[in-house]
C-alpha cells in the first residue's frame, strides 16, 4: 500500500531538510568517477552507471528533500533488459529501506499534496454579473508552480523494457535519509536474458 501525501509530508518535515552530498564508495566490481559520485558496473551484456551528483534542473532545490539518483543502463545482449523500478531499494547503515516515489508523487509533495494531474492551465471570462470577470487567477498561479516542477516527471527513469543495443537513462527519486544516517547502498535488480541480477551501489552521506 502507498503511504498516503500527508504521511510522506509529515515524513519529510520531521527528517528535515537541506540538502546532502553522497560520496561514492571504492567498489572492486565497479568503476569509480569521484568527480561526478558515480559508479558504474558491467556485466556480460549490461552496462549501468549510478550517478549522485546529477540533478541541474528545475527546481533547483529538488535535493533539499530528496535524493535524486540518476541511471543510465546500456543493453549490449541480444534480449530486453528490464529494470524493476517498484524493486529499486536505498538501505542506509541504521537498516531502514526505502523504495522509490513515484515522479507524481514527488510533485505532488512538493506543490503541498495537491493532485498534479489535475491542474489544467485555463483562464475563462464570468459573464454572470454586470460586469465581466477574470476567474482561474488561483489555478493559474497553481499551474505556474506545477510547470516548475515538469522536469522532475520528465526526466524519471522510463519503465519500459530496454531492448537490445539500446541505451535508457533517467532518474529515480527517493526521500533523504535521517539526519544520523552515514552510509547507504541503492540496490538495482535487472532482468536479463542471461538470467536475474543485483547490483549493490553503496555511497557516504556527507551532512
Amino acid at each position: 500500500m502507498m503511504a498516503r501525501p500527508a504521511v510522506l509530508i509529515l515524513l519529510l518535515l520531521l527528517e528535515g531538510c537541506g540538502g546532502i552530498r553522497l560520496r561514492a564508495l571504492p567498489d572492486p566490481a565497479g568503476q569509480l568517477d569521484p568527480e561526478h559520485q558515480a559508479i558504474s558496473k558491467r556485466l556480460a551484456e549490461i552496462e549501468v552507471t549510478i550517478q549522485a551528483k546529477a540533478w541541474q534542473y528545475r527546481p533547483r532545490r529538488l535535493t533539499d528533500h530528496f535524493l535524486p539518483f540518476l541511471m543510465r543502463i546500456s543493453n549490449y545482449g541480444r534480449g530486453d533488459v528490464t529494470i524493476r523500478l517498484a524493486d529499486v531499494s536505498v538501505i542506509d547503515d541504521q537498516g531502514l529501506t526505502r523504495r522509490p516515489l513515484r515522479p507524481e508523487e514527488v510533485v505532488s509533495l512538493l506543490l503541498g499534496g495537491s493532485d498534479a494531474s489535475a491542474l489544467v492551465p485555463s483562464v475563462g471570462i464570468e459573464a454572470s454579473g454586470p460586469e465581466p470577470t477574470i476567474f482561474g487567477v488561483e489555478l493559474g498561479l497553481e499551474w505556474g508552480r506545477y510547470r516548475e516542477l515538469r522536469d522532475i516527471q520528465r526526466l524519471a527513469f522510463p519503465p519500459e523494457p530496454i531492448p537490445s543495443g539500446s541505451r535508457a537513462e533517467g532518474f529515480v527519486y527517493f526521500p533523504n535519509p535521517p539526519p544520523d544516517a552515514r552510509r547507504l547502498t541503492l540496490l538495482l535488480i535487472l532482468d536479463a536474458p542471461s538470467g536475474q541480477h543485483q547490483l549493490p551501489f553503496v555511497y557516504a552521506i556527507d551532512h
